[in-house]
């Protein structure tokens, strides 16, 4: 991996979650092509290719210096047209839905609605990987299954994570707790479990408006504290 800019030549340091986000990125991408990503002191793009190593066509000769300021380019969005693991690549600043429900019907009825909201979804797979996924982004949208692990949903391990996870965080995410034997839009229901919105599993069908009504009611009793909160500096 690349431990330099070739355009202005300062030392580029990664945390260790942004590496292994570059190995998965690196390992996933096709031959011939090159991941792009901004250098975090000058701006500039910079291109590497499969292994890590800077591109021959993004190497800058020796002889000659980048200019003080020059534009940004265009982003690089080959990626819209292509298929690969678009699910797991997940771009910053677009909205995102992690995903945890074993049945599959099930899940792709929640997917097809929440990509027609145009958010990004993840489909972790287990809860260890989705309590890690947890740790290093958060979430606009989770939507869990109350069957998801054995036992009452109280007990699993996913469900403790979320409903002990601190408020400056959890504030920031729509909870939604999929299941047989909750029952759809009962707001006492999902305030016992620490949830913003429950959905029978009966319901499915109509997720969409279910949905829909749960942000809305979300946004409408959250959103002037949040947008208060940013205002004073804090989230």
């Amino acid at each position: 991996m690349i431990s330099q800019c070739p355009h202005c030549n300062q030392s580029l340091k990664f945390s260790q979650p942004q590496m292994e986000k570059f190995k998965q990125a690196l390992t996933k991408l096709p031959e011939g092509r090159y991941l792009k990503f901004g250098c975090p002191k000058c701006r500039t793009p910079i291109e590497i290719n499969k292994d890590g190593a800077l591109a021959e066509k993004a190497k800058v000769p020796q002889n000659q210096t980048a200019p003080p300021v020059s534009p940004p380019e265009a982003p690089d969005i080959a990626w819209l047209g292509s298929n690969v693991e678009e699910e797991d690549a997940l771009v910053d600043d677009v909205p995102t839905a992690m995903i945890l429900i074993n049945d599959q019907a099930i899940r792709q009825q929640v997917t097809d609605v929440l990509k027609e909201r145009n958010l990004q979804i993840h489909c972790p797979e287990n809860v260890d990987d989705a309590i890690s996924g947890q740790r290093f982004k958060t979430f606009d949208v989770v939507v869990y299954s109350a069957e998801y692990e054995d036992g009452p949903v109280d007990t699993h391990d996913f469900h403790k994570f979320m409903s002990g996870m601190s408020m400056k965080r959890r504030r920031n995410i729509f909870y939604v707790l999929v299941g047989n034997a909750v029952k759809t839009l009962y707001d006492l229901e999902a305030l016992t479990l620490s949830a913003n919105l429950v959905v029978n599993t009966q319901e499915l069908p109509y997720f969409a408006k279910v949905f829909q009504k749960g942000m809305k009611g979300y946004e409408s009793l959250l959103g002037p504290y949040i947008s208060m909160l940013k205002q004073y500096g804090k989230s």
